[in-house]
């Protein structure tokens, strides 16, 4: 069954591949945040598209998934800029190179670099890129000595006024860090990776409620417990733990992976999306987003042999899938709890059903550790939804868009894939610029009728 699924998704995701090895795709996030005109790629799509790719050609051998992951990483290299960082890397908001992004680049770059090593292959070209990223980026500008972690990004547009030392992305910097110090063998790497690996032990939340074994987002938002940053937040705990044999990591996964089960919708079967100040907000809960809390719960049974029943979640996952192999998005998007205004959480927006490559990327790398043999051959559907509140068409080459009887959804859309910027796009906000307008046209000739 999953074969299937991933075979079906595999179709879909390609239809977003550009020539160069660019995965596109518009951007819709948490808090109703989106990027809708630029489709570029983002290593938060491209990173574990290059690490699924490497799974399935570890299990099957068949070099056709080694030239895919080749050719996206190749394409993730020619992301970098002089200056060490690399363009594209703030997933909804072009003005970051954000610590995540860079990191998920670097751990997808340094995982195909291990696997071209162990074929004896040549792996220096994305070797000398990560270490590029990491000396010039992460180390000369974004690390904090005093503190002991690297800050948010070079400038943080969403916090000016407080310097935040995220965890996750942290967590993610340091897989990055150990994984490079392996390959290269130089020490220095892992000396910072274990300094930032001392401040994530003070992050868990330890309590006897909904809390227990949460990892705070950030030092100034302690009690913030976002579920897939709280599995973000584990994936270089087990990094830390086979270089240091430290068991506090080790406890602080298993524990980590509790509070992650502990927020499963029992009528979705989906993980609720976050906790604030001891407040459960459920809504929106990931569908393809899961995978990221599925791979977090998968590394740890391979660390410690705990086992979690995780089946029932990632049949509700698979039950999403849609007829072009792209998994949905949300449950409730249209929902108070992501900062929509009178938002209802039971009606259903284009924004819950239209399947994002940065989602559908997590899935994708999830169901890729769980492949049984060959990939079975596919061909992909045509996708058309139109009902009385949204209407969505998606093909090999373009997807169309159109929602106007919800003000918060309203859009009027249409790209290709392969470009990088749509065709059309019109939002709620140019609807409100066309509307201001064309009232103060309708003022102005009542008032020369007058």
């Amino acid at each position: 069954m999953m074969d299937k699924a991933l075979s079906k998704q595999i179709k879909w995701l390609q239809t977003w591949k550009t020539s160069e090895g660019a995965y596109n795709g518009f951007v819709v996030h948490r808090h109703d945040l989106k990027r809708m005109f630029k489709i570029h790629d983002t290593p938060w799509s491209q990173g574990p598209i290059i690490v699924g790719y490497i799974n399935l050609y570890e299990h099957t051998r068949d070099p056709q998934w080694l030239n895919e992951a080749i050719a996206a990483a190749d394409l993730q290299c020619k992301r970098i800029s002089v200056t060490g960082e690399y363009i594209y890397a703030g997933y909804e908001d072009d003005r970051f190179s954000s610590l995540v992004h860079n990191s998920l680049a670097n751990c997808a770059l340094l995982d195909l670099s291990k696997t071209l090593i162990n074929d004896g292959r040549d792996a220096a070209k994305y070797i000398n890129v990560v270490k590029k990223n990491i000396d010039e980026y992460l180390i000369k500008e974004l690390w904090d000595e005093e503190f002991g972690a690297f800050r948010f990004s070079r400038i943080d547009y969403y916090s000016p006024d407080k310097t935040r030392y995220v965890v996750n992305m942290n967590s993610l910097a340091v897989e990055s860090l150990i994984k490079l110090s392996n390959l290269i063998n130089e020490e220095k790497y892992q000396e910072y990776a274990i300094k930032i690996g001392e401040w994530m032990l003070t992050e868990q939340i330890i309590s006897d409620d909904i809390e227990n074994g949460g990892i705070s987002y950030s030092q100034v938002q302690p009690r913030v417990l976002i579920s897939i940053y709280t599995a973000l937040a584990m994936r270089g705990l087990d990094d830390l733990y086979l270089l240091t044999n430290d068991p506090r990591y080790l406890e602080m996964m298993k524990a980590a992976s509790t509070h992650l089960m502990s927020l499963v919708d029992s009528e979705t079967n989906l993980f609720c999306h976050k906790i604030e100040e001891g407040k459960l907000f459920k809504y929106p809960e990931f569908i393809s987003g899961a995978g990221i809390i599925l791979k977090a719960l998968n590394d740890t049974e391979k660390l410690t042999g705990e086992n979690y029943d995780y089946c029932p979640i990632l049949d509700a996952v698979l039950e999403n899938q849609l007829p072009n192999g792209g998994f949905k998005n949300f449950v409730g998007y249209n929902s108070t709890d992501n900062n929509r205004i009178n938002g209802d959480e039971k009606v259903e927006v284009w924004e819950d059903t239209v399947p994002t490559i940065g989602w559908n990327a997590h899935i994708f790398e999830f169901l890729s550790r769980k492949v049984q043999g060959q990939i079975p051959e596919n061909s992909m559907e045509n996708n058309k939804i139109f009902n009385n509140r949204y209407g969505y068409c998606e093909t090999k080459n373009w997807v169309m868009i159109i929602s106007l009887t919800n003000i918060n959804s309203s859009i009027l859309y249409l790209t290709w894939k392969r470009l990088p910027i749509s065709i059309v796009y019109l939002s709620k906000k140019q609807y409100r610029k066309i509307l201001g307008y064309m009232a103060r046209l309708y003022r102005k000739f009542i008032r020369s009728k007058k």
